[in-house]
């Protein structure tokens, strides 16, 4: 007969455990260097030991020397330099020689100036603007706001001209005239309810005796968009040319008029390194420090916790902030030290890139840098995140370098991205009234000893956002 019954016992396992410095370290790496900057003005609000060094860029210095994580002595003890101090040389009213000192003023001037700067005028602002000095009086200039609130991200009206006339109690007749108005405004094609009114719209402005144009928008835009060029010529009674000549001019003008003014702002890229070319022709890989900032411990609290004096409570406080803040600044450095090594690594393997571009550019897997370099393969993935190199051949995320390797008939493996940029050359060099079809693109591949199939092609052409054969066809 079994009996139950509760035990107290002990084991002994092992498992990993992160600590929270091991996963400040993670996040640290994978952050890039605006996120960075981000994360270390947080941590500068709540820990009052650490100070940001205003640094000057030195990249003499950071081309020739790697970050080497200082010890713990060296990272408590180390004076920096107080560019604060050196700064107050050049404005001290006593100094001699006061006509090179910088005007005292500019500094809150330049601010004032930057934080006078607001945001771009909106869409929505800027046809009210207009509709101020086009209506002819209040109950035009209400009926017009209550159309513009109706007005999309795109520049189309998406209400009813029905359901405004009843809420202003006036002919419908008269809302499609203040309507109307509005679709005179800029940017020309505003207002309008459907692509065809919008294209029509810039049409009259732009073109107005290309009649023909008028008709192919009114009356053949689907099966322009399905490249049905020979039944459009048929139907308009004009020749396939003439409909490629006015298919051309209808690309100069905008379906969606409205995006000029409700675009996002612009996201600008700091690379985090930079390669060069020395004086012996040899590629140097440097880090770009400009938004990495420069940390060292406040030197009044370290004073304080060597005095003898301080009461054991604020000792307590400010050896914790201190630990934390020699981690962050070990952090920061193992991070800049991963990076360089893994872009070292990077160039290392891709220097026939450097030199002609995407056509030498070689497979490579976060693996093979992960041996090199001798760290895991996740940590080369946190560190090429959101990470962007400068190369003589312009800017690139260092997940670009990383492409799978295709067979190619000499036994040696070639990029997807170089067989990419050798399929966009083909196609860009084709006859354009008579396309290649994936087919076809692949026995050229093939001859040139990449050994694909057609559907790989048809993969690969679609990401490249090239359109089918039929698709591609042009009438000369």
């Amino acid at each position: 007969m079994m009996h139950m019954e509760h035990r107290l016992a002990q084991t002994q396992t092992q498992r990993l455990m992160l600590t929270q410095k091991m996963q400040q370290a993670i996040q640290i790496l994978q952050l890039s260097g605006i996120e960075l900057d981000q994360f270390v003005q947080q941590e500068l609000e709540t820990n009052p030991l650490l100070d940001q060094v205003q640094k000057e860029p030195d990249p003499e210095k950071d081309k020739t020397q790697e970050a080497a994580p200082q010890d713990d002595k060296e990272s408590f003890d180390d004076e920096s330099f107080d560019l604060d101090a050196f700064a107050s040389q050049w404005t001290d009213p006593h100094r001699e020689g006061r006509d090179l000192s910088r005007n005292p003023d500019l500094a809150a001037r330049r601010k004032f100036y930057e934080d006078s700067i607001t945001r771009e005028e909106s869409f929505s602002s800027h046809l009210l603007t207009q509709l101020r000095l086009a209506a002819k009086d209040d109950q035009v200039y209400a009926i017009g706001e209550r159309i513009i609130g109706d007005v999309d991200g795109k520049g189309y009206f998406t209400g009813s001209t029905e359901e405004i006339a009843q809420e202003f109690q006036v002919p419908e007749e008269q809302v499609s005239r203040v309507l109307y108005l509005i679709q005179r405004f800029e940017p020309t094609g505003v207002g309008a309810r459907d692509v065809v009114e919008c294209l029509l719209l810039q049409i009259n402005v732009e073109y107005p005796d290309e009649h023909e144009l008028k008709t192919l928008v009114a009356e053949h835009l689907d099966a322009l968009e399905r490249r049905q060029i020979p039944k459009i010529a048929k139907s308009m009674g004009i020749s396939p040319e003439r409909v490629e000549q006015l298919k051309n001019l209808l690309a100069t003008l905008n379906p969606w008029p409205g995006h000029e003014y409700s675009s996002d702002p612009p996201q600008y890229v700091t690379p985090d390194v930079i390669v060069d070319k020395n004086e012996d022709d040899e590629y140097v890989v440097y880090l770009s420090n400009d938004s990495v900032p420069e940390l060292r411990i406040n030197q009044d609290y370290r004073r304080m916790l060597l005095k003898g004096n301080t009461a054991q409570e604020a000792k307590h406080y400010i050896r914790g902030k201190v630990e934390s803040a020699r981690w962050l600044i070990r952090n920061i450095e193992q991070r800049q030290q991963t990076i360089l090594r893994i872009a070292n690594a990077i160039v290392d393997v891709q220097r026939e890139f450097l030199d002609k571009g995407v056509e030498g550019i070689k497979p490579l897997t976060l693996q093979e840098i992960a041996d090199k370099v001798g760290v895991h393969e996740a940590t080369v993935s946190r560190a090429t995140r959101g990470k962007y190199m400068q190369t003589p051949q312009g800017l690139f995320e260092m997940k670009f370098f990383f492409s799978p390797g295709l067979s190619h008939d000499s036994g040696e493996a070639q990029s997807s991205k170089r067989v990419q940029s050798l399929l966009k050359k083909i196609i860009d060099e084709e006859d354009k009234s008579k396309p290649l079809s994936d087919q076809r693109i692949a026995n050229l591949l093939k001859e040139q000893g990449v050994n694909i199939a057609r559907r790989t092609v048809t993969k690969y052409r679609e990401g490249l956002g090239i359109l089918p054969t039929s698709l591609r066809k042009e009438y000369q």
